[in-house]
């Protein structure tokens, strides 16, 4: 009896669960307008790197009666945390359309994008838009912790089903994998699972109604490192003066692939960078900086570290940045490096202005990476006004301040950027406009003149004192 009480117990709890979630999507069905219904809904999620990428793209139809412009797209809130990016295109044109968050209807359970239709749509026609997103430290090792040269495996969690607003005719699944070996924990009982040499196809499913979900656990291999940096900051000081822009990049780096299980090994592990083996240490970082670079340099907390080489490319230079140490799974390090560059290859003038504009990227490009905390600081030369700084996507804050350095005697405007959650998709031009007269060029000459006519001034005043101590009379020596 006590085991057929449990038994009509948890049946219980699953059939109300199962009604809740009925109870839940139907609320969000009746709170988003139904003004769409997709006709064909494909998602492809891309396992092939340690960032998730996902592509949903939706063939809709407007089955309202009037023009509609917002199409509402939803994001599990379990997922938000990792949500790195999220864009949105015309499929056919590849025209970018506007996506911004919305909270007219987002809930506990889902955060809502809302896309904007260029042009709007009319009833009974038709549109093809794609939205792509990037989940970063979204897949996780498994197992946790694995031997110096055994093979690491991942585990993807996540919906089956393309999570949708609206309901869809017909619908499919993609996962790409980096090859055939794979398992499938978990995938809806009824579905059409077609394993393929590089991942799986679920579907085509039929009539999908809108918040559907079920659960899809995919276990995979994949060597290599899950870069990740913990703190990225990166200062950069303009100078007229000396027409140089100085760089400095200060990382705090942790691998977040499997734990290493037991004690490390060295023998056999110091092999050139190149070489494929099993584990998952990092051997070398390769940085991508700008083609006019020179004076480079890489340094940590104990000095300059000499494991490192360049090579040029077509539009850069691969800056390979080997670490003292191979950086296992759970391990971490930290390092910074530096370098000049010409100015009038990133600052330009507006003719006929005393405005200049700088064009940088927010920061280097290293492959495969994410970030959890950035900061850019953008330092102007000494009398610069009127700075604003532009971006091509979203941060945390923008701030502008005034920074005092050695010899300065007003200060320099400083931009401080600082942003979330960023990954390789966010290394895009910066543009910081600001003014800077002619006259501003005399501060510092000015400033240096003024402090050596001081130095001068006071040491004749000090020269001229007499420093004899008054109202003694000399003793005069007796003769004998």
């Amino acid at each position: 009896m006590p085991a057929v009480a449990s038994v009509l117990v948890t049946f219980v709890g699953v059939l109300l669960f199962a009604v809740s979630q009925v109870a839940i999507a139907e609320a969000l069905v009746s709170s988003v307008p139904q003004v769409f219904r997709i006709t064909n809904l494909l998602r492809t999620i891309d396992l092939t790197q340690t960032l998730v990428r996902e592509t949903t793209s939706a063939a809709i139809l407007n089955i309202g009666t009037e023009l509609q412009s917002e199409y509402y797209f939803p994001v599990d809130q379990a997922y938000t945390p990792n949500l790195a990016l999220i864009t949105a295109e015309n499929r056919k044109t590849k025209e970018s359309l506007e996506i911004e968050k919305d909270s007219q209807y987002t809930n506990e359970q889902y955060q809502f994008y809302k896309v904007h239709l260029s042009p709007p749509l009319g009833a009974g026609e038709k549109i093809q838009i794609t939205v792509k997103s990037v989940l970063s430290n979204f897949i996780r090792p498994f197992p946790a912790i694995i031997g110096q040269s055994e093979k690491q495996g991942f585990m993807y969690s996540g919906n089956a089903f393309a999570l949708s607003a609206y309901p869809a005719s017909k619908q499919k699944t993609t996962v790409q994998t980096p090859g055939k070996n794979m398992q499938i924990h978990a995938h809806p009982v009824d579905s059409k699972l077609q394993v393929t040499s590089n991942g799986l196809v679920l579907g085509p499913f039929g009539k999908i109604d809108a918040f559907v979900q079920d659960a899809l656990q995919v276990e995979y291999e994949m060597p290599g490192p899950v870069i990740h940096f913990r703190e990225f900051r990166r200062d950069v000081e303009v100078a007229h003066w000396g027409s140089n822009l100085a760089f400095e990049d200060h990382y705090n780096f942790i691998n977040r692939g499997a734990g290493l299980k037991g004690q490390y090994i060295r023998k056999g592990a110091r092999r050139p960078p190149t070489s494929v083996e099993g584990g998952n240490p990092v051997k070398a970082f390769v940085v991508g900086i700008p083609k006019l670079a020179r004076d480079i340099y890489y340094r940590d907390e104990i000095g300059n570290i000499s494991t490192s080489s360049i090579h040029h490319l077509d539009k850069a230079i691969g800056l390979s940045l080997v670490p003292r140490f191979p950086v296992f799974g759970g391990w971490n390090t930290t390092f910074y490096t530096g370098y000049n560059a010409p100015l009038d290859g990133f600052v330009h003038r507006v003719p006929d202005t005393e405005k200049y504009i700088l064009k940088m990227y927010l920061f280097d490009l290293i492959k495969e990476s994410s970030y959890d905390k950035v900061e850019v600081r953008v330092v102007l030369p000494e009398g610069s006004k009127n700075v604003k700084a532009h971006l091509p996507f979203n941060v945390d804050s923008i701030e502008y301040s005034v920074s005092k350095m050695y010899m300065d005697s007003v200060g320099r405007s400083t931009v401080t950027i600082k942003a979330r959650n960023l990954v390789e998709d966010h290394v895009q031009e910066l543009f910081v406009e600001y003014e800077y007269p002619e006259s501003a060029y005399l501060i510092k000459p000015l400033a240096a003149a003024s402090m050596l006519m001081g130095v001068f001034l006071v040491s004749m005043v000090f020269s001229r004192l007499n420093l004899q101590i008054q109202g003694q009379v000399p003793v005069k020596a007796k003769q004998i």
